[in-house]
């Protein structure tokens, strides 16, 4: 799975002109449509030729042609059903492939360095996170990060807490006197019980330290996860995007997956809808930007908390090569036009920058006025 590390790595990465390729394109399961991939990519080529600012032609070179094509022969099976992203240059020299969890838009971008924007939807629509399966005796730790799972922790109930446990599930029918022995051998499991969900709620917050994941879905029986969410600490509680109910004893990591993977799915749409709607909701003031040329403001000015841009698209600007200051029309800089740079994505210039300054971003299908941002402190007047 990507990370931001890999991210950084790639921004790294600066050409003195345009000829760093970007492609990223949607491998198919069916053989048939696999076979017209060579062509899907020429046609992303032809359109990333078109510079876009009316600056001249640019052209992918033929050994990335060349490059694309090999790749896609050598690993177009190991990528069924993906999006991959394919990184080519000469100077300096770039030969990257980087599967990615799900399908995402097709495009491909001639810049001076990669095209990183959808590989930061990528992380953000596919976090990394933990799973815990427990019953009252078990719990089993996992790490999700794309398609690899890792177990990272246990917590097992033993000694005579274990055997008392053991003991009452042997013997739920005996009555005693007016059920009451049942009762309290049944309290004092109950006991137990929390006592096991408090340590293994410990190996949650270490692991989750230890792995960087703040996300957290629980799986178990009926009973026993609503049991085991009741306990966790308030904190730890607002880092669980939901739950499942399953036998832990009939589960393979794979089969724990396949459970959690549509509950973190449906966190991320929910959690993109409430920003959206928080954004809707906001009233005017002078910390809410909306639109290209407010947010580009603000985004010069540092003064962004959280930019929200929308999933696919390109929109080209400029760069000014002596003081970085973005514009969507190349005049914008006190150093004047000849020291803009075009770019073929003003969107992912203005994510990086705020990346760099400590802010959030966040991609959605249909941001507020097609880009929109929370500001750390008012933003005076265009740049």
């Amino acid at each position: 799975m990507i990370s931001h590390a890999e991210v950084e790595k790639l921004l790294g990465i600066e050409a003195a002109g345009p000829s760093v390729l970007s492609l990223y394109l949607s491998v198919p399961m069916d053989p048939d449509a696999r076979r017209g991939l060579p062509a899907r990519a020429g046609e992303l080529f032809a359109l990333a030729a078109r510079d876009g600012n009316g600056t001249g032609p640019i052209q992918v070179r033929q050994e990335d042609r060349q490059l694309v094509r090999r790749l896609l022969e050598q690993h177009g099976r190991d990528w069924l059903g993906h999006t991959v992203a394919i990184f080519g240059s000469a100077q300096p020299h770039l030969a990257e492939t980087i599967p990615l969890p799900s399908q995402l838009p097709e495009r491909a971008v001639l810049a001076t360095r990669p095209h990183v924007r959808p590989l930061l939807v990528a992380i953000q629509r596919h976090p990394v996170y933990l799973i815990a399966v427990i019953d009252q005796q078990h719990a089993w730790l996992l790490r999700v990060a794309g398609e690899r799972i890792d177990t990272v922790g246990r917590s097992d109930m033993a000694g005579p807490a274990a055997d008392s446990v053991r003991s009452w599930v042997r013997s739920q029918g005996f009555g005693g006197w007016y059920g009451l022995e049942p009762h309290r051998v049944h309290e004092r499991i109950i006991q137990l019980a929390r006592h096991h969900y408090h340590d293994t709620a410990a190996i949650i917050e270490q692991a989750a330290h230890a792995n960087g994941s703040r996300l957290l879905v629980v799986g178990g029986h009926e009973q026993t996860t609503p049991q085991f969410l009741a306990t966790l600490p308030k904190a730890m509680r607002e880092q669980v995007a939901g739950s499942f109910i399953a036998d832990p004893h009939t589960l393979t990591p794979a089969k724990v997956q396949a459970l959690a993977d549509p509950v973190i799915g449906n966190w991320v749409d929910a959690h993109e809808q409430r920003l959206v709607s928080q954004f809707w909701q906001e009233p005017p003031s002078q910390l809410i930007a909306m639109g290209l040329e407010p947010c580009l403001t603000a985004v010069n000015q540092h003064a962004v908390a959280l930019l929200m841009v929308p999933v696919g698209g390109l929109v080209p600007g400029f760069c000014c090569t002596q003081c970085g200051v973005l514009s969507s029309t190349g005049d914008g800089c006190p150093d004047g036009p000849t020291a803009a740079r075009a770019v073929p994505d003003l969107i992912e210039e203005m994510v990086v920058k705020t990346l760099n300054d400590g802010g959030e971003v966040a991609a959605v299908h249909n941001p507020p006025a097609e880009v929109a941002a929370r500001l750390r402190f008012p933003a005076a007047g265009p740049t």
